[in-house]
């Protein structure tokens, strides 16, 4: 995201109904959000919690993701285990190489004209890198997640009613 504006836009898009719903989710009028989005009539900007909101309600990273970028941080979502299967794993890992050949070929097409990377080449070649980062550390977190060692007899005794609390003592 390019600057606050810009990502609440993108939440608003996002958002089934768009703006004139994230205004009424918020208790606004699309007029009162438009003031305060685009700061007119002596409004202010949203505040952080309104932000937030907004955030939730589009079920969206966007107010993550520009926090993350405006400090040189990259934001991955934590994998959701129940959606986690090795068929998600392996959709994973192809998007992995997908956005690793994506930065390769930015970078191959970069040098090719000129032999050298200018600013604008080397921004586009850092946000697809910052795609790659995402995308790859997001599959490890869901390696470990779907593999994770679990103590099974201490599961297996508490799922079957053996290990019971009362009065703050486990019994066995």
């Amino acid at each position: 995201m390019v600057d606050l504006k810009s990502t609440v836009k993108a939440m608003c898009k996002a958002f089934p109904g768009g703006r004139s719903a994230m205004a009424g989710a918020l208790g606004m009028t699309e007029t009162q959000f438009n003031n305060n989005l685009y700061e007119k009539n002596g409004c202010r900007f949203f505040e952080v919690a309104e932000l937030e909101a907004m955030e939730d309600i589009s079920r969206t990273s966007c107010l993550a993701d520009y926090f993350s970028q405006r400090r040189g941080g990259l934001h991955v979502d934590q994998p959701k285990l129940e959606q986690l299967d090795n068929v998600e794993l392996f959709v994973q890992s192809v998007d992995v190489a997908v956005k690793s050949g994506q930065v390769d070929q930015k970078i191959q097409e970069s040098i090719a004209d000129d032999g050298v990377i200018d600013a604008n080449e080397k921004e586009g070649i850092m946000k697809l890198h910052l795609q790659h980062l995402a995308v790859r550390h997001e599959y490890v977190n869901s390696v470990v997640a779907l593999h994770k060692k679990v103590d099974a007899p201490s599961v297996q005794l508490e799922a079957s009613g053996a290990l019971t609390k009362q009065c703050g003592v486990i019994n066995a």
